[in-house]
C-alpha cells in the first residue's frame, strides 16, 4: 500500500514538474535570474578592472614630488587610490604632454608650487595622488629647514596609525553580509511567491475546467495534493540551486574564491529553511486556491499567503540590528526561514540556535500541511461557488 501511495505522490510530481519544464514564463525568468546573478559579481570587478597606469613627466625640479606619488599610488594606503605612475624627465611639460603616452607633466610654479600639466584634462586619482605628495614633500622639506632630525620629520610626516583592539572580532568577508541577506531574501521570496501563485491558479483551473473530479477518482485527494506540493518544491529548489551556482561559478571564474567560500558557509541554512518554509506555505498556497471557483477570485483567496511570504522578506531587509525583536523574529515560524539565516550569516546567533529555529519551522510545517490537507480536501471539488474555510473544514471532515 505505501508503495502505491509513493508512486501516486511521484506520479503527480512528476507531471508538475513536467508542466513547468515546458513553462516559457518559468524558463525564462530562471535565465534573467541568473543572468542578473551573475552580472552581479561580474560586473563590478570588471568596472573595478586592474589598477590604472600613468605616465607623469616631471622637470628635475618636480621630480621629489612625481616620485613620492608614485610611492604613494604604489601602497595604496592612507585613502589614496592605487595607481602604477611611471615617471620619466623632460625639461618642456607643455610638449611632453603632446605626446600620446604622456597623461601629465609635472613642474613647479614662480611660488614654488606644483604645477600640473595635461592636454584635455587630469585624472582624479592622479591629481589627488600629486596633491598628496606634494602636501607630505612641502611639509618635509620645511622640517628640514626648521633643523627637525629625520626620526622627526618621520614622525611629522608619516605618523603611526591608530591602533584598533577588537573586543569581538568578526571574521574577515569579502562580501558585507547583509548583501548575503538580500541576496537570498529575495530569491525565498521571489520563489515562494512565484511557485505558490503557481500552484494556487493550477488548482483553480483544474476545478473549473473540472480536470480535479477525474484526477481525485484515480488519485485521493491528499495525495494528489502532496504529489503537486513536493513536484513543485523540487522544482523550486531546483530554480534557487541553480541561480546560487551560477552565481558561485562566476565568482569561481573571476578568482573571487573567497566570494564563493563564505556565500557557501551561509548558503547550507538558507536552503534548510528555504524547504522548510515552502512547504510550510505551499499547502496553504493549494488550499488559496482551492477556495476560488475561478480565476477572477484568486486576488482575494491569496491576499493573506502573499502577506506571509511579504512578511519574512521585510523583517529580514528591515530588522537588521541585534536585539529582542530581531531575535524573537528568527524564532517565529513566518519569519525564521529567512530572519534565523540572516542572523547566522551576520555571526550573530550562537551554533545551536538554527538548530532549534529549524525544528519550529519544520513542527509548524507539519500543522499547517495537516490543516491545508483538510481544507484542500473539503474544497477542492466545490467548483460551483467560492468555498468558505468554516465549511471546507467541515467538508474536509468528511472526505
Amino acid at each position: 500500500m505505501n508503495v502505491s501511495r509513493t508512486g501516486l505522490v511521484r506520479l503527480v510530481a512528476g507531471r508538475e514538474i513536467a508542466v513547468k519544464v515546458r513553462d516559457k514564463g518559468f524558463l525564462a525568468s530562471t535565465a534573467v535570474f541568473i543572468a542578473i546573478i551573475v552580472l552581479a559579481v561580474v560586473v563590478p570587478t570588471l568596472i573595478e578592472g586592474e589598477t590604472p597606469r600613468y605616465t607623469v613627466a616631471t622637470t628635475e625640479e618636480a621630480r621629489p614630488v612625481a616620485e613620492a606619488a608614485a610611492t604613494l599610488g604604489a601602497d595604496g594606503g592612507l585613502g589614496l587610490p592605487a595607481a602604477d605612475l611611471t615617471v620619466t624627465g623632460t625639461d618642456d611639460p607643455a610638449g611632453a604632454v603632446a605626446e600620446p603616452e604622456v597623461d601629465a607633466a609635472l613642474s613647479l610654479g614662480a611660488d614654488g608650487g606644483v604645477v600640473i600639466t595635461a592636454l584635455e584634462d587630469v585624472p582624479g586619482d592622479l591629481e589627488e595622488l600629486v596633491g598628496a605628495a606634494s602636501s607630505a614633500v612641502t611639509a618635509q622639506r620645511v622640517a628640514a629647514e626648521a633643523g627637525l632630525s629625520t626620526e622627526q620629520v618621520a614622525a611629522l610626516t608619516s605618523p603611526a596609525p591608530p591602533r584598533v583592539d577588537l573586543l569581538e572580532p568578526k571574521p574577515h568577508q569579502p562580501v558585507p553580509p547583509e548583501l548575503v541577506v538580500v541576496i537570498f531574501g529575495f530569491l525565498f521570496y521571489f520563489t515562494v511567491l512565484t511557485f505558490g501563485a503557481s500552484i494556487a491558479q493550477s488548482v483553480v483551473e483544474e476545478k473549473s475546467s473540472r480536470v480535479v473530479e477525474i484526477l481525485v477518482a484515480a488519485v485521493p485527494v491528499r495525495w494528489l495534493l502532496a504529489g503537486k506540493v513536493l513536484g513543485n518544491a523540487a522544482m523550486a529548489l531546483g530554480q534557487v540551486v541553480l541561480i546560487v551556482g551560477a552565481g558561485l561559478l562566476g565568482a569561481q571564474a573571476i578568482g573571487e574564491g573567497e566570494i564563493v567560500s563564505q556565500v557557501l558557509g551561509v548558503s547550507g541554512w538558507f536552503l534548510a529553511f528555504f524547504v522548510l518554509g515552502f512547504l510550510m506555505l505551499a499547502c496553504l498556497w493549494a488550499v488559496a486556491g482551492s477556495l476560488a471557483s475561478r480565476i477572477e477570485e484568486l486576488q482575494s483567496t491569496t491576499l493573506y499567503m502573499q502577506l506571509a511570504v511579504m512578511a519574512p522578506f521585510f523583517s529580514a531587509i528591515f530588522v537588521r540590528d541585534e536585539g529582542p525583536l530581531r531575535v524573537a523574529l528568527s524564532y517565529f515560524p513566518l519569519t525564521a526561514p529567512l530572519v534565523m539565516p540572516a542572523r547566522v550569516a551576520t555571526g550573530d546567533a550562537a551554533a545551536w540556535e538554527p538548530w532549534v529555529a529549524m525544528a519550529v519551522v519544520a513542527a509548524t510545517a507539519v500543522v499547517l500541511v495537516v490543516v491545508g490537507a483538510r481544507l484542500y480536501a473539503g474544497s477542492v471539488l466545490n467548483t460551483s461557488a467560492r468555498t468558505r474555510i468554516g465549511g471546507a473544514w467541515a467538508a474536509g471532515g468528511r472526505a
